[in-house]
């Protein structure tokens, strides 16, 4: 029990380092983007996408049932748009247009689950760690930690903010790590629907919330070209992870 709970805390203190250092990443970008905040959010909404696209999508259905899949979207879409409801009938938030950061900060606490969960399993299976996929599934959190910062609304609070939500995710990565090192049985029904719901929140975010809302008044080749950039740049991410196919 304290060794697991060892790993589970070592490994999310490295999921936060790399979350904040993709939030410093965006700090730079912003100032390249010439405070354009919307143009950074649909190139973050890019990546969210590519990370949809190429990852998320082809794994879930080379792995799991389609049925269970489908299920699991539709579940998560409908979440996505319970909160949304939610969220409109604070008048601050939605005042503030926080909403979007909510939406996608449950959407990728809801993504910890499937992934920090099956990391902890393949390390319960008895096998030694590999340091490979350890960095690879380190580093993964780097887009994250961009596209929770350009999702937070430019105030004096931003970078406060960000720090809470970098460290509530990490702890809950760790939690998934933890409960996955000592899971006894793997149920793939479960798994398959967590995943599912997993794809429907972050695909709800990454088209409605990101790249639909907040494009209105963008010009539309200004908006594909960051679209385009954002999931290339994702694609060789992912491509170039250590240890990832």
């Amino acid at each position: 029990m304290i060794e697991e709970i060892k790993v589970s805390s070592y490994v999310a203190l490295l999921i936060f380092a790399a979350l904040y250092l993709g939030g410093s990443s965006i700090q730079f970008m912003f100032l390249f983007f010439k405070r354009n905040t919307m143009s950074l959010q649909i190139l973050c909404g890019g990546f969210l996408l590519g990370l949809f696209t190429f990852e998320l999508l082809p794994e879930a259905f080379s792995r799991f049932n389609i049925i269970g899949i489908l299920t699991g979207i539709s579940i998560g879409i409908f979440i996505m748009i319970l909160m949304e409801v939610l969220l409109h009938k604070n008048r601050f938030l939605h005042k503030f247009h926080e909403d979007t950061m909510y939406l996608l900060f449950l959407a990728l606490l809801i993504h910890s689950i499937p992934t920090g969960m099956t990391f902890g399993m393949s390390l319960h299976a008895g096998q030694a760690i590999n340091y490979g996929l350890l960095l690879a599934f380190i580093l993964h959190n780097i887009p994250e930690g961009m596209i929770i910062m350009a999702s937070i609304p430019f105030t004096k609070d931003k970078n406060k903010l960000f720090i809470i939500f970098c460290i509530a995710l990490s702890i809950m990565i760790g939690i998934n790590i933890f409960m996955g090192l000592n899971m006894r049985m793997d149920s793939i029904k479960w798994n398959t629907v967590i995943m599912g719901i997993s794809i429907g929140t972050i695909g709800y975010v990454a088209f409605y919330e990101l790249l639909w809302k907040k494009s209105k008044n963008l010009p539309k080749g200004k908006v594909v070209l960051f679209v385009v950039i954002g999931m290339v740049g994702m694609h060789f991410f992912l491509r170039f992870l250590p240890s990832h196919h």
